[in-house]
């Protein structure tokens, strides 16, 4: 869906233990060359400034275009069908602000299931001022959190890897379809759909190396 307005984040920077959250630049030219290197154009360099969530030195998120690209399907799937919508992985917020801000959504309301106290404390302060009543975020593990008994929901979305390279991402996407899929009538997994866009090019989530 073309036509889904790219949110950046206007979270405020901070600290809280381990975790920050701060303002960055990408500048300059691609690294690579496009006349030699079939690179997808929602992974291509655009300088600018974004956000970035970071625990220690590993960046775990950011607001790069390609981020919110790569989110797309999800929230697509929710602009349709509307109703409860079930994320796993705070982060940002991307696709909390993608459904929720949105003028005429249909997402009624978002449960956000995050591990991390911490992640808690930077971002969801913010997030649920603005969107009082449709918004709740509770802190837990989504490998090991149980849904309320009979629940279900719209649409259920994970994101929760910081590197779409890692050995083990596949095998926990597998784990946790199992475990939502039935509770859903859409459930995915950044980035099991769009894996292939990275392919080849260096994993910084620095405006990548393009």
């Amino acid at each position: 869906m073309e036509t889904l307005p790219y949110f950046k984040s206007d979270i405020p920077p901070g600290r809280s233990g381990g975790w920050s959250l701060e303002r960055f630049e990408v500048r300059g030219e691609a690294k690579v060359d496009h006349r030699t290197h079939d690179v997808p154009s929602c992974a291509r360099r655009r300088p600018g400034t974004y956000t970035r969530l970071k625990r220690g030195d590993e960046v775990f998120m950011t607001d790069l275009y390609d981020e919110w690209y790569t989110q797309k399907v999800a929230i697509d799937q929710a602009c349709q069908r509307g109703g409860h919508v079930l994320i796993g992985g705070l982060g940002l917020g991307l696709v909390v602000e993608s459904l929720l801000r949105t003028p005429d959504a249909t997402v009624e309301r978002i449960t956000v299931v995050e591990k991390s106290p911490e992640v808690i404390e930077l971002v969801a302060a913010h997030l649920l001022e603005r969107y009082q009543g449709r918004l709740e975020v509770i802190e837990a593990d989504v490998f090991t959190w149980q849904p309320p008994e009979g629940a279900h929901y719209s649409v259920i979305w994970h994101d929760i890897w910081p590197n779409p390279q890692a050995p083990e991402t596949l095998p926990e996407m597998d784990s946790l379809e199992a475990r939502y899929g039935p509770l859903s009538d859409w459930h995915g997994c950044w980035p099991r759909e769009y894996r292939w866009i990275y392919e080849g090019l260096s994993w910084d989530r620095e405006g990548l190396a393009v």
